[in-house]
């Protein structure tokens, strides 16, 4: 293997889908407690014996968990741009050894003079 697409694979690739998966396992237990407090406030509002308080706190509980979905939404999203990133460097990497590309740019050098 090429080190250049070996430092590509562990620097970008490696690493962006270690991100999503992290952010996807987060994103589904999130979410799944957004629909638990949601389904919470419904049954609040339903029952119609609770105060202010008690409905605005339940309210800003659901608040909570809809910022931390977005926010794993968001780096599930940055991880695969990070992973594209590295995939479209190993596509468009040369595979030629080292003192091929260096002949070759003394090559064009030549030429041009």
């Amino acid at each position: 293997m090429n080190t250049r697409k070996a430092i590509l694979l562990i620097t970008l690739v490696f690493p962006g889908l270690a991100v999503v998966g992290v952010s996807l396992y987060w994103f589904n237990l999130d979410y799944a407690a957004l629909i638990k407090a949601e389904n919470y406030v419904t049954n609040l509002v339903e029952v119609g014996k609770v105060n202010d308080r008690q409905l605005e706190y339940a309210y800003h509980r659901t608040y909570i968990h809809r910022i931390n979905v977005f926010a794993d939404g968001t780096w599930g999203l940055l991880g695969g741009v990070i992973t594209a990133l590295g995939i479209h460097g190993l596509v468009t990497v040369r595979d030629c050894p080292r003192n091929e590309l260096t002949t070759e740019a003394q090559r064009t050098q030549s030429e041009e003079r």
